[in-house]
């Protein structure tokens, strides 16, 4: 008796069934959202709402309110500038005219730093080493026109001591008083030493500073 072997059929491959397209699903969403019981529906179209509504808030309402209150910062700034410019002497106009535009000062601390370093920037250029610098507070600025410039203006002095050449001098006091750190030479008391042929200068140098009590924003 011949054993017949049954060979095991493949089983059909199951197919995908095809994608619907965009519009078929939100016709089918649609359909479904038409079949709810009408307070479902009121309520899947007040969620739409809501994040519709926070959407366009994060995208376009919030960018346009920082536009608006930096808008209105500016403007806040142009008037405070037009009233200080209203009260400007016109003494101080032609100032500014022939020097060049104002630059407000510092404030105690950062001036400080700046004119210790605008010193050592002129000492360093014309190779004076050994200086001794002593900085101190001097009496504040009554002049009209300083007011301009801020509610409190304070003399800062700094005592410098120094040797350098009759050659040298000249130019060294000059760089002094053109720096921009650097308001004026206030003071200068000279000391020929003989032995070394140089000249022992005793300076006092000024810078202004917004004082420290007298700041307003």
């Amino acid at each position: 008796m011949n054993d017949t072997q049954t060979q095991p059929q493949a089983e059909p491959a199951t197919r995908k069934a095809p994608r619907s397209s965009m519009r078929q699903q939100a016709a089918d969403l649609g359909a479904r959202i038409a079949a709810l019981p009408t307070r479902q529906r009121w309520a899947i179209v007040a969620v739409v709402a809501l994040l519709g509504f926070v959407a366009v808030d994060d995208l376009l309402w919030e960018p346009a309110r920082k536009w608006a209150g930096e808008a209105d910062r500016i403007a806040q700034a142009l008037q405070r500038g037009a009233r200080r410019g209203a009260s400007v002497t016109t003494e101080l106009k032609r100032a500014v005219g022939t020097f060049g535009a104002v630059e407000p000062p510092a404030d105690a601390a950062r001036g400080r730093e700046q004119l210790a370093e605008s010193i050592n920037e002129v000492a360093k250029r014309h190779k004076v080493s050994g200086y001794s610098y002593e900085a101190r507070v001097g009496s504040r600025l009554k002049d009209p026109d300083a007011q301009a410039l801020g509610p409190a203006i304070d003399r800062l002095q700094a005592e410098v001591r120094f040797e350098t050449t009759a050659e040298e001098l000249p130019s060294l006091v000059a760089d002094l008083e053109s720096h921009p750190g650097i308001e004026m030479v206030s003071a200068l008391r000279i000391t020929r030493n003989e032995q070394s042929r140089k000249i022992a200068v005793q300076a006092t140098i000024e810078a202004w500073t917004l004082s420290a009590g007298g700041r307003q924003r």
